[in-house]
């Protein structure tokens, strides 16, 4: 599970692969009543743009079902103590690393799952590199907190944030490009909260900011 787009091909749990099977069932039965109901229109062009237009959406809601069920399938294994920079160092892919800088000095542990953090500072990473742009920079650093509470801080160089509203910014295939799911940050905000945190994003003058929490 390398990365957001992998999600749904990683098997679930056995519980939650059977409610997926039977939330399949009549999405499929919708999909062969909506054949028949093209056939039925005829020449009535607002009708035949309705059809389409439930059979798109149909479409779109049969993709989203199994990465939503991914998300939900993500859960925290035994936790260890990890260096936070060895984590955001495995999650750079090597053909971004050039635009990836982290910032210098000591760097906390923290106590979690490697390869969920690992997977969701990917998702914060990849992120920032696409909406910097080919030529921008992503800063990644670090911020102690109270109760040995640790920030990893990612802040990339794009136009920011259209809307404050996180729940508007956190939404499953939101502005998902073609061949990517889409799922970055909701990945990365399950993993935060598996582990006590919270995500929060910022905008500020040069690009976009999001600080993940861990507790």
């Amino acid at each position: 599970m390398a990365g957001g787009d992998d999600l749904s091909r990683a098997p679930l749990p056995v519980d939650l692969d059977r409610l997926l099977h039977d939330l399949r069932g009549p999405l499929n039965a919708v999909v062969l009543h909506l054949e028949a109901l093209k056939r039925l229109v005829g020449d009535d062009q607002t009708a035949r743009a309705s059809v389409q237009s439930i059979q798109g959406e149909m479409e779109r809601l049969a993709a989203m079902l199994p990465l939503a069920f991914a998300v939900c399938a993500l859960e925290l294994g035994t936790p260890q103590r990890l260096l936070v920079r060895a984590l955001v160092e495995s999650a750079v892919d090597e053909s971004a690393r050039k635009r990836v800088v982290v910032a210098p000095g000591a760097w906390p542990e923290v106590e979690g799952d490697e390869r969920l953090l690992v997977l969701a500072v990917r998702q914060l990473i990849m992120n920032a590199l696409e909406a910097s742009g080919d030529d921008g920079e992503v800063r990644i650093s670090v911020e102690p907190g109270a109760g040995g509470a640790v920030t990893l801080i990612v802040e990339d160089s794009g136009g920011g944030f259209k809307t404050r509203n996180p729940n508007a910014i956190v939404r499953l295939m939101a502005g998902a490009k073609l061949g990517h799911a889409g799922v970055g940050l909701l990945v990365a905000q399950r993993v935060a909260r598996l582990h006590g945190g919270s995500l929060v994003f910022e905008t500020r003058p040069g690009g976009a900011v999001v600080r993940m929490t861990l507790r």
